[in-house]
């Protein structure tokens, strides 16, 4: 279970205790993030794809269901480009191969948008972040979800990653187009993707079902 941008495996509370009662549950904290802080960069999509795929080895897992959150999802992409050929299931949760438009894709952000949040990382990393965890859900989702473990991990400013280690992935994220990578899964996947998600927006998720063979959605 990979986290999102900016992200700790805290986010996955009480839902990982419930796949624990079924499976072997792992939950990356990547460099950075979390447990993980101390690890150095480099903080690329390259980079976190291939700690994943360097700890699929370690624990010489050859079939395992992978389940990404937004930036995590992208890293799962990011494996296919880097050779993965594994056949368990995947789970891409508000995912979107490319988080901004392009020329021929207009189902992601606008780019002044990214630049924008960027810019506002740079001068102040905390007001960045509370203004990305904002975005996150809708105001009525916010009241009702604050007494939820998950919802308190990942909402605490105090989970904030350094500066420089928020900065280097979302860079990455507005230059990488994982679109190409796409077309090469042949696992079994499932897209989760919220109707109202303000910065994956739902149709990159709609791409994905309709890119992917057999992909089922859940909105």
């Amino acid at each position: 279970m990979i986290h999102g941008w900016g992200m700790h495996a805290g986010v996955w509370q009480g839902f990982s205790d419930q796949l624990a009662e079924r499976c072997m549950v792992i939950e990356v904290d990547l460099r950075g993030h979390g447990a993980s802080k101390a690890m150095q960069g480099p903080h690329t999509f390259e980079q976190y794809a291939l700690d994943i795929l360097a700890l699929l080895e370690h624990l010489k897992l050859r079939y395992a269901a992978l389940l990404g959150w937004s930036m995590g999802a992208s890293i799962l992409l990011k494996m296919y480009e880097l050779g993965y050929h594994g056949t368990g299931p995947l789970v891409l949760v508000s995912a979107n191969p490319s988080l901004v438009q392009r020329d021929d894709y207009e189902s992601g952000l606008a780019p002044v948008i990214v630049k924008r949040l960027i810019r506002q990382v740079q001068r102040d990393c905390t007001s960045g972040w509370q203004t990305f965890l904002n975005l996150l859900c809708t105001p009525d989702e916010h009241e009702h979800f604050k007494t939820d473990a998950a919802y308190r991990a990942a909402m605490g400013t105090t989970a904030c990653p350094d500066a420089d280690v928020a900065l280097s992935p979302l860079s990455c994220l507005q230059t990488e187009d994982l679109r190409p990578q796409v077309k090469r899964i042949t696992a079994p996947t499932l897209i989760v993707h919220g109707d109202c998600d303000e910065i994956c927006l739902n149709n990159g998720g709609r791409y994905l079902k309709d890119t992917i063979p057999g992909a089922q959605m859940l909105m």
